[in-house]
């Protein structure tokens, strides 16, 4: 039975059948209409983009008709959202519920199982990347190839055995004890590493059962970075699909870029080399070898240490120390001090690997064979600009370990790809967000990612943001482009009177690490419970700023999307400044000069937009549901001094303007009176 339609009125009207099954329904027209245009999206097969405000119900809009399409017609379909709770949302709540309602309505259209009631079930599956997965072969081995260095690792290790002997999934979220990373990469499942049907171990693959699963859905609920890892790889991580939905779309032109690029570390390097040998605990894989040659490839395993401090030694003296990202803007030709180290060694594990009997062996002597070419090559590519249209750039973190050193090579023209392998292979293709558009206009967006051709529907959100939320803007404050110090001054003195006025239930969102450490330390002496992005894991501190009564989180980039905390544990978002991109970002500066080439002025075509749907995000971390309140402060004065601020505040929905510190006393006073009521 093929697709027809209709089914968006069936399910979501006021006297559809969700209306009628649902005790928490809302009718909400924009839900309507978004069902509707994916309806014709699948029927005509032209990709669609939806802004669609917070409040829409945007999954149930897609899902509904995606559901009934894929079933009917035998079709599988992709959900990829950028954030973990939003994954969460749709494979826990989501899907679910759908699965049930879908029964429900084939009993209640009397169906028989001739008839195609069946039709009407259909599967979902989370799909993760395999390492997330434990891999039975590896933790079967992880003794035998001498990889535990300490009694703690081998303890833990025994945990995990422990575990598995009970666990369903293998995933690394589902363990309930912890498991440093480090000691996970020794068990955890690796594309190159796993043997397939030839394992001992695959009747019981945690990670081939959940392919199983992934095989038999119609619905994969994936995430930007696995999708783009698998068009990367030419569709090796996925199941086939006739059709995706990207949801929190607004992030795919930064999850695009970093996973068709190419990167390699010290770090990285480090940590393949120490599973070879690692000099220091005397441990290692070519050991389990037990080879007269096992010297030979130690000293040449030390070559390539060697080799690679030298690399990024002579990296450092050009770019110097500390933390930082640079663009590296020519050719540098010190790849020599790299590539013949790690050739002698590659040949010499191809040697080994002609002797060793155990199958298992020879398998994982290949994987690190592939494992140095490819690095190899991604250090050639990237010192010697190989590849046109990508900007290179090195990143250093220095750590009481020492720095980490990164090379990138990042194409600067995903739109062409997407047009080539994405937009022109799948229809349709369904891209939607809360913010999508700048002006009212989806030409940004579009230009980015290289969507010419496709569907627009911009609905505004069901919630009455004018009644519910207050807007304030800081017209008095410096300039922070013209009085920078006089501006972080007063600006800190400005948040002071804000949080005693709020007391607590604030974020307060930067555009630097450096403007939210320093006014952390600043507002230390506030009574009030002061939570700051890097000290603990981003769930950590939502948990304890749910819990706290008092509680204000300083964050900056992550916190600006993504974050749900609905009701009064969160009142009011301060936004210390417009968060325009940092122009010496190299992957920034890379864009902004492709448009300099086109004759545009970046700061019109890319920063502005740019901002505005960042600023757009910010400012909807405040009204999650229909009965949230609360203020957004803007502590930015060129949002009404710049001939570009009008555009941000278009940009944002009518809201109560506050204009005063004496009008936000009384804003919240009458809060505390509602919610005391």
């Amino acid at each position: 039975m093929e697709f027809e339609g209709d089914i968006t009125q069936e399910f979501l009207s006021p006297g559809g059948f969700i209306a009628k099954r649902s005790n928490f329904y809302e009718f909400r027209p924009q839900q309507i209409k978004m069902g509707e245009a994916v309806e014709e999206s699948i029927i005509k097969r032209h990709h669609l983009l939806v802004e669609a405000g917070t409040g829409v119900g945007k999954s149930l809009a897609y899902l509904i008709p995606f559901i009934v399409w894929a079933v009917k017609s035998n079709k599988r379909v992709v959900i990829s959202t950028y954030t973990k709770t939003l994954q969460e949302q749709l494979v826990q709540r989501d899907l679910p519920f759908l699965r049930k309602v879908f029964a429900d309505y084939a009993r209640h259209r009397k169906f028989s199982a001739s008839e195609g009631d069946e039709g009407y079930c259909f599967n979902f599956a989370l799909c993760v990347g395999g390492e997330n997965y434990l891999c039975l072969r590896k933790l079967n081995r992880a003794d035998i190839y001498e990889l535990t260095d300490t009694e703690e690792e081998k303890e833990r290790i025994e945990e995990i055995r422990q575990w598995a002997k009970k666990t369903s999934t293998g995933l690394y979220l589902d363990i309930p004890f912890r498991v440093p990373g480090n000691l996970w990469l020794r068990v955890c499942r690796e594309a190159d590493l796993c043997m397939g049907r030839k394992c001992t171990n695959q009747k019981r693959c945690f990670y081939r059962m959940a392919r199983k699963r992934e095989f038999v859905s119609q619905i994969l609920v994936s995430n930007h970075h696995l999708f783009f890892a698998n068009l990367a790889s030419g569709g090796t991580v996925l199941p086939s699909f006739d059709a995706v939905v990207f949801d929190e779309a607004h992030t795919l032109e930064d999850v695009a870029s970093n996973f068709l690029g190419v990167d390699v570390s010290n770090s990285q390097i480090k940590w393949m080399l120490d599973r070879l040998y690692n000099p220091n605990t005397d441990r290692g894989f070519i050991l389990t070898l037990r080879s007269k040659k096992i010297n030979d490839l130690k000293r040449l395993i030390d070559e390539v240490r060697v080799a690679q401090s030298a690399l990024f030694a002579e990296l450092i003296s050009i770019f110097g120390e500390g933390t930082y990202s640079r663009r590296i803007s020519k050719r540098i030709c010190i790849s020599h001090h790299f590539h013949m180290p790690v050739k002698n060694l590659a040949v010499a594990l191809e040697e080994m690997k002609e002797r060793v009997k155990d199958e298992e062996k020879a398998f994982e002597l290949s994987a690190h064979i592939m494992r140095l070419k490819e690095i190899d090559r991604a250090i050639e590519v990237i010192l010697t600009h190989r590849l046109d249209d990508y900007v290179y750039w090195i990143e250093t973190n220095s750590t009481g370990r020492g720095a980490k050193i990164t090379l990138h090579a990042t194409p600067l023209n995903i739109a062409e790809i997407l047009r080539e392998e994405l937009f022109a292979k799948v229809k349709p293709v369904i891209l939607t967000s809360a913010t999508l558009v700048t002006e009212k206009r989806f030409d940004y967006i579009k230009s980015r990612l290289g969507l010419d051709d496709c569907r627009e529907l911009l609905l505004g959100s069901p919630f009455d943001y004018e009644q519910n939320t207050g807007l304030y803007i800081a017209e008095d404050l410096p300039d922070p482009n013209w009085q920078t110090e006089a501006y972080h001054h007063k600006v800190i003195e400005r948040i002071k009177e804000l949080l005693s006025i709020t007391g607590g239930r604030t974020f307060i969102l930067f555009t630097s690490f450096w403007m939210l450490n320093h006014t952390s330390d600043e507002i230390r002496g506030i009574p009030l419970s002061i939570l700051r992005q890097g000290v603990l894991p981003r769930y950590l501190l939502l948990e304890e700023f749910k819990r706290s009564p008092d509680a204000v989180l300083l964050g900056t980039n992550t916190f600006w999307q993504g974050i749900d905390v609905p009701g009064a544990a969160l009142q009011c978002i301060i936004i210390a400044k417009l968060p325009f991109t940092v122009p010496d970002d190299p992957v920034t500066e890379a864009r902004m000069d492709v448009l300099k080439a086109q004759g545009k002025d970046p700061f019109i075509h890319y920063q502005i937009p740019q901002a505005i749907m960042m600023l757009r995000q910010g400012f909807g971390r405040l009204i999650r549901t229909k009965t949230d309140k609360g203020m957004v402060a803007i502590l930015d004065p060129r949002i009404k001094t710049r001939f570009y601020g009008q555009r941000f505040l278009d940009s944002l929905p009518p809201c109560r303007r506050l204009h005063t510190l004496s009008e936000i006393e009384e804003y919240f006073s009458a809060l505390a009176h509602q919610n005391s009521l």
